[in-house]
């Protein structure tokens, strides 16, 4: 029963920031290379501007916005650790405690991995 709660406490850990990853891709940078922000007044001098633009300066904006959303995720990150390690936080699903730092790591070092395409370090090499 134990391995069981172990079990699903590191699933929700991992469901966690894996869902975190999910969500980071900004919706304004693709605005940026897309459609531009939705046609109302006040965003009019918006789109303006993203008219004016090359390619090639979209391109940075829309990298410059991105970051800007990883960061914000990251700081939420660093926060929500801090809160747990320090503060003594615990972030619950189903009642069961999701894990904390299963792999050694902090949870936004592990978001910055996942979010690059590494593997959890417990998967199976291939």
């Amino acid at each position: 029963m134990k391995d069981d709660k172990q079990a699903e406490s590191l699933q929700n850990y991992k469901d966690f920031i894996d869902g975190l990853v999910d969500i980071r891709l900004s919706v304004l940078s693709n605005w940026v290379l897309t459609k531009g922000w939705p046609k109302t007044e006040e965003n009019s001098k918006i789109n303006e501007f993203i008219n004016g633009l090359s390619q090639d300066q979209k391109q940075i904006l829309a990298h410059i916005i991105q970051q800007s959303r990883d960061g914000g995720i990251h700081d939420v990150l660093v926060f929500l650790t801090d809160e747990i390690n320090i503060n003594g936080l615990k972030l619950i699903k189903n009642e069961t405690e999701m894990a904390k730092e299963p792999f050694d790591s902090e949870m936004y070092y592990d978001w910055d991995c996942r979010r690059e395409g590494d593997p959890w370090p417990d998967s199976e090499k291939s």
